[in-house]
């Protein structure tokens, strides 16, 4: 197993002092810690599917979104294809927004830049 320390990396079965560590690789840090935490980042951002992004996005804008109390009563779900999936506590909230169902695309589109939700589900 190997284990990294400052400016090293080290064999876990070498138990000598620092003087005998061999170096294993470069040292990513040594000078921008910041450098190896933005390629984990853009490592772990490559697993996330844009829709998932969308999802996010969609949902940290949620008060635009969703005015009023639309906000406090609906949830964004998620996003499936070009279907904006949304869960609302009750059949008259249903209604409200199958009443404001094309602003409510319109201003997704605007937030995200593109053209990415078609319609709404409700749940």
């Amino acid at each position: 197993m190997v284990k990294y320390e400052p400016y090293f990396f080290v064999d876990s079965k070498d138990p000598g002092d620092i003087a005998k560590k061999k170096r294993r690789g470069p040292a990513l840090c040594k000078e921008d810690p910041l450098i190896a935490g933005s390629l984990a980042a853009n490592i772990l951002d490559s697993f996330i599917s844009q829709e998932q992004k969308d999802a996010m996005i969609l949902d940290e804008n949620k008060a635009q979104i969703l005015p009023g109390k639309l906000n406090e009563k609906v949830k964004i779900e998620t996003l499936k294809g070009e279907t904006l999936i949304l869960k609302a506590t009750s059949s008259v909230w249903r209604a409200e927004i199958m009443a404001k169902k094309t602003d409510i695309v319109a201003v997704c589109n605007k937030i995200l830049g593109k053209i990415a939700i078609k319609t709404i589900k409700i749940q």
